[in-house]
């Protein structure tokens, strides 16, 4: 176990306190109120359940780290409670999954988010970087590897499970402070607030049926027949999922879904026949699945991206390779992560409506932070001004010329 970051004020030094009982919590919290911001992390498990089982809470201050085990704290009102109220900055890493329960079963939503990872990315650190990196990266300091799967929902706990358990929100103060400092001097903490407010928005945590679809899709690209029918086995799936609180790939898996969109089914014994699909799925729900394939033609499908063609042009292709290069250099050139502004697809798509002259207000590039950030460089493009790239102590630092 790695040793804990000694002489820094905003990191605490002292053993985790553990908490097991509905009135530590109140007394707990009614301490972090003090503080007016804390460290909040979770440890899930969601491999054999629909929603993600919560067996361990962590919580930092300053003044030390306090686990809280939630199969003896039955009422986590208290807690919810300050990760809702607008007056106190919650401190997460990574921390999307986090705050799913407190969406689904407290009556409020999250608000004032402070997520380092999305920090860091604005400050001009690599994105998404692992809470391990950011620490060695902001704070000098080295900690050992964390527990992707760790059977946390075991008791007891072991010391190792603990330590590692605490160091996830122990340093996340003293980040916090160093990344808001940086990203005052760069004016950009309504960025951060504006990216943040997903963890706000309970369509966040909601069943998305066409990223859902993009995702079993992947990169092929389906016929309409065929993906009608993965959307309505996907929304089915999904159905009985939360039915039998089971993880949707337990249902049926995406090779599944691909088998069934290509070929036809008459009747529900022909499932158990797939190859990878559990019959016992196919007896219970073989009725249903049927039905929902005979009546996918009446569906809406999604709309999934397909590439344009000019893209398939080989001067095209490398005048796109160009452009996403220089796209990546301008964002490093302004201290920011490029891929917390945009994936190749979604800067593809702007790029080519914006050289043809195209509408571009359906981009995600067009809107809030990013269409400001992207001004010089879309000037440019459109032969309206351009760029200039230098070097500072290996730093490429950009300047524009309107």
């Amino acid at each position: 176990m790695s040793p804990v970051l000694q002489g820094h004020p905003l990191v605490p030094t002292e053993k985790h306190q553990f908490i097991e009982t509905n009135a530590d919590l109140i007394a707990l919290c009614n301490s972090v109120r003090e503080e007016h911001a804390f460290a909040f992390d979770t440890e899930l498990i969601g491999e054999d359940s629909y929603y993600a089982h919560t067996c361990l809470i962590q919580i930092a201050t300053k003044r030390g780290v306090t686990l809280i085990d939630p199969f003896f704290v039955d009422d986590l009102t208290p807690l919810y409670e300050l990760i809702c109220d607008p007056d106190i900055i919650t401190i997460v890493h990574a921390g999307i999954q986090d705050f799913e329960p407190v969406i689904r079963l407290h009556n409020d939503s999250p608000k004032n988010i402070f997520d380092t990872q999305i920090a860091a990315g604005f400050a001009g650190l690599p994105w998404p970087l692992s809470l391990t990196k950011t620490i060695g990266t902001i704070l000098n300091h080295t900690v050992g590897g964390h527990f992707t799967f760790s059977q946390w929902d075991a008791r007891p706990l072991t010391k190792r499970q603990l330590h590692y358990a605490a160091d996830d929100v122990r340093y996340l103060i003293a980040i916090h402070d160093d990344l808001q400092n940086k990203l005052r001097e760069l004016d950009r903490e309504t960025w951060l607030h504006s990216e943040c407010q997903k963890f706000s928005n309970a369509d966040t945590f909601e069943f998305n049926t066409r990223q859902v679809v993009k995702k079993i899709c992947g990169t092929k690209v389906p016929k309409t027949r065929e993906l009608k029918r993965i959307q309505t086995l996907a929304v089915l799936r999904n159905s009985i999922a939360k039915e039998k609180n089971l993880p949707p790939k337990d249902v049926y898996p995406n090779d599944c879904i691909w088998h069934l969109a290509k070929n036809s089914m008459s009747n529900a014994n022909q499932l158990s026949a797939i190859r990878g699909f559990p019959k016992h799925i196919a007896v219970q729900f073989g009725e249903r699945i049927i039905h929902c394939l005979e009546n996918s033609e009446s569906v809406e499908p999604v709309k999934l991206r397909k590439p344009q063609k000019i893209e398939s042009e080989p001067n095209m292709r490398q005048e796109l390779d160009g452009a996403w290069s220089l796209f990546n250099a301008f964002c490093v050139g302004q201290q920011l992560a490029p891929g917390l502004v945009s994936n190749r697809q979604s800067f593809t798509d702007w790029y080519l409506w914006l050289r043809e002259g195209r509408d571009i207000s359906a981009s995600p590039l067009s809107h809030d932070w990013r269409a400001t950030l992207l001004n010089d460089f879309s000037a440019m493009i459109k032969d309206q001004g351009s760029l200039t790239f230098t070097f500072d102590n290996g730093l490429m630092v950009n300047k524009a010329s309107l």
